[in-house]
């Protein structure tokens, strides 16, 4: 069964700065983010599985810190998993996924990825089974 995340992402814009142990810096565009990680379009300088500092500059002026670490490549994109934020990045993060779930794309996201009846697994490994009533009013 393939691995899912219980943290849906959402779209975000703006330059995300990467700095290791070694002071190596890598700045490239940010792709989506979550409680629980971001995304990146890949930088042309390679990453390393290690934990980086990260500063994410978004478009609406919000800045964020955090520490992270490499989880997964693709061809297009490179995923992160949070390791370390404190509290007020947490809720700057919290606040710019309550404001996309105010817009039309984020509907769209619900039903192209049929979100509503997702299975997805833990940390553990453990399934965790969410399903939504889109009639409720609850």
């Amino acid at each position: 069964m393939a691995h899912k995340r219980a943290d849906v992402r959402v779209p975000i814009s703006g330059e995300v700065v990467l700095s290791d142990n070694n002071g190596i810096r890598i700045t490239t565009s940010a792709r989506d983010i979550s409680p629980g990680g971001f995304g990146v379009k890949n930088p042309s300088t390679p990453l390393e599985e290690t934990l980086y500092q990260v500063r994410i500059y978004t478009e609406t002026g919000k800045d964020i810190q955090l520490k992270a670490t490499l989880v997964h490549k693709s061809r297009q994109t490179t995923g992160f998993k949070t390791s370390e934020i404190n509290t007020r990045n947490q809720q700057i993060i919290s606040e710019l996924i309550a404001e996309f779930q105010t817009t039309d794309e984020f509907i769209k996201q619900i039903d192209q990825h049929d979100l509503l009846q997702q299975k997805y697994i833990d940390d553990d490994g453990n399934e965790i089974s969410v399903t939504f009533d889109r009639d409720s009013d609850e």
